[in-house]
């Protein structure tokens, strides 16, 4: 590795995992983690689920104990966003003018979430940072209506978690079915039969064209490309996440990139997977054993867990019930390319040993 000290700009998941490995692989250098949001890195996942419910705090979301940081030698330094990189002085420069110096500098930026086309009013929300989900949070009130713009995991999720709450909601759908690119038209309409039983009004094969706003400019509902008007006191746009490659990419030495911003496709697993590589490539040392990539989601009282790339499958066999149920996707020749189980956790361990295997 180049220098005694990295600076790991990103304080999410990537971020965070890559610092701690670094430690723990031994080095002994300078390490700092700087970080856009002003709290320490948590985890993400539980913000469209528990935090938006109410079950978890902040607090409780901390991937380490406060203290942890300071005795790992790991210094934060929150609330700054690093505005730019010099690589022939190796300084970056964050919003408030702090300028910090590297040997080794590692971008684990994350992604952001996508935008729509078009402007948005006040109630328009995306849920990534927790910021995100307290002011998503402190407008699912039982009996408000929301329109969430995206069918992925994300939107399902809040979905989920709204109707917990006693909220209206409507969800829309570019596709035929959700799921449908990821998982396949069965298990497509499998989900939204369940999403309709829980009380979801999904519109697919549509899409948002506008908002449409009080005097006051707050969002009041939905313009869909049809015509049609869904009316709403909330919405949500979940379509997906780009990588945040403002600070460019590290290809090659004394700059490197893991997380979202490398191509972890917004995945908790791959970014730890990712950021774990990166830090034992900095020390030299050889790469673990490739991992099938890996992915949970739990939604409308199932634990979805998904395993390989589905992308590359021809056919789809399920067996189970409703509720709970193994979905074997494979690829031309019977090759097993990916396995979902739904609410089968004891099942999770074996199928990706043959995913893994198959590979």
């Amino acid at each position: 590795m180049n220098g005694r000290s990295v600076l790991i700009v990103g304080a999410g998941l990537a971020g965070a995992r890559c610092a701690e490995t670094l430690r723990a692989e031994g080095f002994d250098g300078d390490l700092v983690l700087v970080g856009e949001e002003p709290v320490a890195p948590y985890e993400r996942p539980a913000l469209s689920k528990e935090f938006l419910a109410g079950a978890k705090d902040a607090d409780d979301l901390l991937l380490r104990p406060g203290s942890f940081w300071a005795e790992q030698r790991i210094e934060l330094v929150l609330g700054q966003r690093v505005d730019s990189v010099d690589r022939t002085r190796r300084t970056v420069t964050t919003s408030s003018g702090l300028e910090l110096g590297w040997d080794t500098l590692v971008l684990a930026t994350g992604a952001r979430p996508r935008q729509l086309p078009f402007a948005s009013p006040a109630g328009v929300h995306v849920l990534r940072t927790l910021a995100d989900a307290e002011a998503l949070r402190d407008e699912l009130l039982p009996g408000a209506r929301l329109a969430i713009v995206g069918g992925g995991f994300v939107g399902a999720e809040v979905a989920s978690t709204a109707r917990s709450l006693g909220v209206d909601v409507t969800l829309l759908e570019a596709g035929s079915a959700p799921f449908e690119r990821a998982l396949g038209p069965e298990l497509g309409a499998r989900l939204a039969r369940r999403y309709r039983d829980h009380g979801v009004d999904i519109r697919t094969e549509t899409a948002a064209a506008g908002f449409r706003e009080t005097s006051a400019g707050r969002v009041d509902a939905v313009v869909l490309t049809d015509g049609t008007v869904i009316e709403s006191d909330v919405v949500l746009v979940a379509v997906g996440v780009a990588p945040a490659h403002e600070l460019g990419r590290g290809t090659e030495p004394p700059i490197y990139t893991c997380g979202d911003n490398a191509g972890s496709h917004g995945h908790w697993t791959g970014a730890a997977a990712e950021a774990v590589e990166t830090a034992r490539g900095l020390l030299g040392l050889d790469p673990l054993p490739r991992q099938p990539p890996f992915f949970w989601s739990d939604q409308f009282g199932l634990r979805l867990q998904l395993v390989g790339d589905t992308t590359q499958a021809d056919e789809v066999e399920v067996e189970g019930s409703q509720d709970s149920f193994v979905a074997r996707y494979r690829a031309t020749g019977g090759k097993l390319v990916a396995a979902l189980a739904s609410n089968r956790p004891a099942d999770v361990g074996k199928l990706r040993l043959e995913v893994a295997t198959a590979a």
